[in-house]
């Protein structure tokens, strides 16, 4: 399984789920759900993706915890 932290700099995705040892709460603070569709603006460092019309910074081991497929076009 693939983890955004794996994903390259303008590449679009889906969440396709969370690491199960962390509480989802934690993910839907930062408004990631699955089958959420997301492009990734920039790296290293923090992973900046964009969700349609909103920026978020996540951090390099928060972004291991979030498994993603193969997304279309935002």
């Amino acid at each position: 399984m693939r983890t955004l932290f794996e994903v390259k700099t303008g590449e679009t995705v889906k969440i396709t789920g969370f690491d199960p040892d962390t509480p989802k709460a934690v993910f839907a603070r930062f408004a990631l759900f699955e089958g959420q569709i997301i492009k990734c603006l920039a790296k290293p460092g923090p992973i900046v993706i964009k969700e349609k019309f909103q920026t978020i910074a996540v951090g390099k081991e928060f972004s291991k915890k979030i498994y993603v497929s193969k997304g279309r076009m935002i």
